[in-house]
């Protein structure tokens, strides 16, 4: 099947979630309500401030916010109860949009800019939004100038150790971009079609894909992928998770090659890597709030009801120093 934008109904979704980075995120969803149809969260958390945070968006906005409630069965890692979710996103007259719960900007046209690219292009399994803060698109900002290679060279690889690992990286990143968009001057960071034509993974931050390719694949019941015995048909090895699943082995599977956005950007705060020094060394996450929640051009005629997302975010000061930084627990809801 062929979609066009006549006919194409849009849903996005989030693992969720944290209300510190959700406060940030909600006022794009709500600004772009006008594409979207409805915006899912995929309850990813025990956590019940955060639960009631979501439960309180979903009775505000309940023609726009759902929950999608299912079971956390692994309870050191929420990231395996992510791939249960894609079960329920398989209608063959949708277009789907993910979204990490901290993603903490949404350019004005990034979302019709997704859509549009999406819509033309139904070759790729996944496409991908040019993200502030992930690796491989760091990779492609650097090679283009507009990261500085004094910076650290950032690898053409997910988990590269200064696009991914390093958190005084991500600061430089997250202060630079947003020194731009207070000058306007975003066009800098977007590039062109880019294909990854190798399969090689992708930190799935921002993706989309359409129902009828999900619809394809067999492990779709699979409650717990990490332990079902699925194996990487160019490697033979046992696939680790839902990420490296839907960015290679399913593209590799299909011959679909995934492909970025360019036009598309949005910005990601951070790594499970990198976040212990960025929520308690910098004022960054604030910063962005700020900026979702003062820009006129997201608030007006919204009509707004929640005071929570008004709070400043409770981030934590917890970091450790070797080198790089690392977090002092496994990360709950979002990568």
């Amino acid at each position: 099947m062929t979609l066009s934008n006549a006919d194409c109904r849009v849903i996005s979704v989030t693992p969720a979630g944290r209300k510190k980075y959700l406060r940030v995120l909600v006022p794009y969803l709500l600004q772009n309500r006008h594409l979207i149809s409805e915006h899912h969260f995929w309850l990813n958390t025990n956590n019940a401030s955060d639960i009631s945070f979501i439960e309180n968006l979903a009775h505000q906005y309940p023609d726009f916010f759902r929950i999608n409630r299912k079971e956390l069965f692994n309870k050191y890692s929420h990231f395996d109860s992510i791939w249960q979710y894609f079960v329920d996103y398989t209608d063959e007259s949708t277009l789907y949009i993910r979204l990490d719960d901290d993603i903490c900007f949404i350019a004005p046209d990034a979302i019709p800019a997704l859509i549009n690219y999406r819509i033309a292009n139904p070759r790729p399994f996944l496409v991908y939004g040019n993200i502030i803060n992930n690796a491989v698109c760091s990779h492609i900002q650097q090679s283009r100038g507009t990261i500085p290679s004094e910076w650290g060279k950032v690898l053409f690889a997910c988990m590269d150790r200064n696009g991914w690992e390093n958190p005084r990286f991500a600061e430089l990143l997250h202060k630079n971009f947003l020194a731009d968009l207070q000058l306007d001057r975003l066009d800098r960071w977007k590039f062109g079609k880019w294909i990854i034509d190798d399969y090689r993974r992708f930190s799935v931050n921002v993706i989309s894909w359409f129902g009828e390719d999900i619809k394809m694949v067999d492990e779709l019941r699979c409650q717990d992928l990490k332990n079902a015995g699925v194996t990487d048909p160019a490697t033979g090895n046992p696939v680790e998770g839902e990420e490296p699943f839907i960015s290679e082995t399913l593209p590799r599977r299909f011959s679909m090659p995934c492909e970025i956005c360019g036009d598309a950007l949005f910005a990601h705060f951070a790594f499970y890597t990198q976040r212990p020094y960025l929520e308690g060394a910098t004022t960054l996450l604030e910063r962005y709030q700020s900026f979702a929640l003062n820009n006129n051009s997201i608030l007006r005629n919204l009509g707004f009801s929640c005071s929570e997302l008004l709070k400043k975010p409770d981030t934590k000061s917890r970091f450790k120093r070797s080198g790089f930084w690392y977090p002092e627990s496994a990360p709950g809801s979002g990568s």
